[in-house]
């Protein structure tokens, strides 16, 4: 069974998602000619993959409007919400006849099959 989140206000049946967290990095290089050390504190991207399903071409426009700013996505994970980046997406419509998942649209409307990449 599905979970069914929102990105963008918009509901996304997830199949599955992938949580990629990277650590702080700190370096410390000694400068030449001097007793000095130059410090460099970077935070790599913390990155989620999430792919699901979306019912309707009106919300797929409404999700797409989001990609490349910051968006909120709730979930089963985090009720509250959260606001990532929205970095980017991919989707395909799926050949079928019939939807049943979503019954506040008709049953002819399309089913698409996402994949979105969320930075934290």
């Amino acid at each position: 069974m599905s979970s069914i989140w929102k990105l963008n206000g918009q509901d996304v049946y997830v199949d599955e998602y992938e949580n990629e967290i990277s650590p702080s990095v700190a370096e410390l290089n000694p400068i030449n000619s001097s007793s000095s050390t130059y410090h460099y504190i970077f935070t790599p991207d913390d990155n989620i993959s999430v792919r699901g399903h979306v019912i309707g071409s009106g919300r797929i426009t409404l999700i797409e409007a989001g990609v490349g700013s910051t968006v909120t996505l709730i979930s089963d994970l985090i009720p509250g919400g959260i606001t990532v980046l929205f970095e980017s997406w991919s989707y395909e419509r799926l050949p079928t006849t019939c939807q049943n998942i979503d019954g506040t649209l008709p049953t002819d409307a399309p089913v698409y099959r996402i994949t979105a990449t969320l930075r934290l």
